[in-house]
């Protein structure tokens, strides 16, 4: 008899319960009632590590884009602040017009979007990046 895999219990093709055992022809009632048990006992485990394999990379998913977002909140803000001190630092506004510095600071602000998505790519591959490299020596 072939071994069904997790595909087959998860989407049964036949139309087939998750609940269902078959009985052998040559088995005692016994022996097909302690089998049954034995085999439901363990799609029900291998549903539980399944289950608990989502919601551990739904949570890690679910915290990326926390990450995300808060790099997002934090970082937009400080970009235009940094373009608008910068250029009260090197004292432009003698020179040029208030109305293109307003632009200038409007375009560092929505250039910062970007800059913060990669600097939250880079955030997140950060971990991966520092065990790949401990790995490495160990090799």
């Amino acid at each position: 008899m072939m071994e069904k895999t997790l595909h087959d219990f998860m989407y049964p093709g036949s139309g087939e319960s998750l609940a269902i055992v078959e009985r052998k022809p040559d088995e005692t009632l016994d022996a097909y009632m302690e089998r049954c048990q034995s085999e439901l006992g363990d799609r029900i485990v291998l549903l539980a590590s399944v289950r608990d394999g989502y919601l551990t990379t739904l949570g890690r998913v679910r915290a990326r884009w926390r990450r995300r977002w808060r790099l997002l909140v934090f970082i937009g803000p400080v970009i235009p602040a940094l373009a608008y001190v910068g250029f009260a630092w090197c004292e432009i506004d003698k020179v040029v017009p208030a109305p293109l510095i307003a632009g200038l600071i409007a375009c560092a602000g929505l250039a910062g979007a970007p800059l913060a998505l990669v600097i939250a790519r880079i955030v997140d591959q950060f971990p991966h990046w520092v065990a790949e490299r401990r790995a490495r020596r160990w090799r």
